[in-house]
């Protein structure tokens, strides 16, 4: 009989292949090939299994116009149950050798996954790291926490999140990374434990090797952040910056350590950030990078920036594909920015500018206008300047993406007939409705704008009715009352003359 403890002790949960591996190779009969000409789009792909089915190798090329995507779907396998492991391991053989001749920026992709009880799915991002030779083995590690950006057919949702005890769908995308693409992978695999896995090295010869590779990555991320893909955006920054923090240097490259520094106090800063925020800091810090080396003068007020002077001090990180980049933490992380970055760099030479602003943010005449995304699919409609209206529809429920109604209601001291200016006037087809309403009293001083929920706007007009009814309804009584007190003093004046 085993001892006591033996029989108490947790059960080690062995790790669960999705799919691939040497063991057992790929479903190949379970996958399929899906690019863009979907929606009329020109991008193209190819899906082949190699080395006796054990590489699923997926190349092809993303055209930006009237399209920009790629992938490759296994559908409707038995459903799996994920929630007793912490993460997901892909596993990748790289394509290509780095050429400090052809600095090409890390490739970002997206692993989606879908479930048995929702409409989405439900994708993590990561990028394929710089290796110094093709042929190169390599892993990320994806927590399940990060499966988090849930989309159909174009829209994304906010508020939903996978059922990860039946999972049954699986996907791979290159999405707007123009040019062509090369991916090997050799298994997908969940995992019980979190894992770190270490970034491989290249060699930087020198810093104009580093200024090309920024330049280009800030292109590639830069224009991933302005079509909405914040994730992927911050998975080929942080590819980047982590490949810096890897590489072997020349021994006459004396700012080596000082870049170093100045990553891991960037790395630090956004591990306690949104999205949004963190997409900013690495890009500050990629900024901060080539100001020291002298290829970016230094902008003024333009944003957060890692302290140079206190590389030396900063407690050092390593570079990693994914999982911790330090061992101790002792620095507390700075405010997080207020704007957002975009693909265009403030150089004294011009890099390729943003490809989709979709809105502008705050202007400032030292530097590029930044790009804002929102994290909704498709934007809101802006409040409606119609002088008469009424209460929005009832919000269509299965729409996938809504924001709040909401009306605006000006309110003034209330006269009589003012009920009458609210009328019926919105289009029941407007997929979000804002409203604006005005009260409008010529002798009284500008109000006050108030937001007002729909039961707020209806208490507001039911209190403005029963005001004009009382203001009428006292009139009557009023009326009478003089004309009591007119008839009495007539009686008094006769009875005065008869006396």
């Amino acid at each position: 009989i085993p001892p006591l403890f033996l029989l108490l002790a947790p059960l080690a949960i062995a790790d669960l292949r999705i799919d691939g591996g040497t063991e057992y190779g790929w479903d190949t009969d379970e996958w399929r090939l899906q690019v863009d000409g979907v929606m009329g789009g020109q991008s193209s792909g190819s899906l082949r299994f190699e080395d006796s089915n054990t590489i699923l190798s997926f190349d092809g090329d993303i055209v930006l116009d009237g399209g920009g995507f790629s992938s490759v779907r296994k559908q409707r396998f038995d459903a799996i149950d994920l929630t007793s492991f912490a993460g997901i391991v892909v596993e990748l053989e790289t394509t290509e050798a780095y050429n400090a001749n052809d600095s090409q920026p890390p490739l970002g992709l997206h692993l989606q996954f879908h479930d048995t009880s929702s409409y989405f799915g439900y994708a993590s991002a990561f990028a394929i790291p710089l290796t110094r030779s093709a042929g190169e083995t390599t892993s990320v590690y994806l927590p399940l926490s990060s499966f988090d950006r849930g989309t159909r057919i174009g829209y994304q949702c906010n508020d939903c999140q996978i059922d990860f005890s039946s999972v049954n769908e699986m996907d791979l995308y290159v999405l707007f990374q123009e040019g062509e693409f090369e991916v090997r992978v050799k298994s997908i695999t969940a995992v019980d434990t979190p894992m770190r896995v270490p970034m491989p090295t290249i060699l930087i010869a020198s810093e104009n090797d580093v200024k090309d590779l920024i330049e280009v990555t800030i292109q590639s991320g830069g224009k991933l952040y302005d079509y909405g893909y914040t994730e992927l955006c911050n998975s080929v920054y942080r590819s980047m910056l982590n490949t810096f923090l890897a590489a072997q240097y020349n021994d006459d490259f004396v700012k080596s350590k000082t870049i170093n520094g100045m990553i891991c106090q960037g790395l630090q800063r956004a591990e306690t950030q949104g999205k949004t925020d963190t997409a900013w800091t690495l890009r500050y810090t990629m900024d901060a990078i080539l100001e020291e080396m002298g290829f970016l003068d230094v902008a003024q007020g333009a944003g957060w920036r890692p302290d140079a002077t206190m590389a030396y001090s900063t407690v050092q990180c390593s570079g990693v594909t994914s999982g911790a980049y330090f061992q101790d933490v002792t620095n507390e992380p700075t405010a997080s920015p207020s704007s957002s970055p975009s693909s265009t760099i403030s150089m004294k030479r011009t890099i390729l500018p943003s490809m989709m602003p979709t809105d502008v943010g705050e202007t400032d005449t030292n530097k590029p206008t930044p790009t804002v995304i929102t994290e909704t699919a498709s934007p809101t409609l802006s409040p409606a300047a119609i002088a008469q209206t009424t209460l929005p529809p009832t919000p269509n429920t299965s729409s996938p993406t809504r924001s709040p109604v909401a009306v605006i209601v000006t309110v003034s001291p209330p006269t009589v007939n003012t009920i009458e200016s609210i009328k019926p006037m919105i289009s029941d087809s407007s997929p979000t409705v804002s409203t604006n309403v005005s009260i409008e009293n010529s002798t009284a001083s500008p109000p006050e704008s108030t937001m007002l929920s729909e039961e707020e706007f209806e208490d507001t007009t039911d209190s403005l009715a029963e005001t004009n009814a009382m203001t009428e309804s006292s009139a009557a009584p009023l009326y009478c009352h003089n004309l009591v007190i007119f008839v009495a003093g007539c009686f008094v004046s006769l009875f005065a003359m008869i006396l």
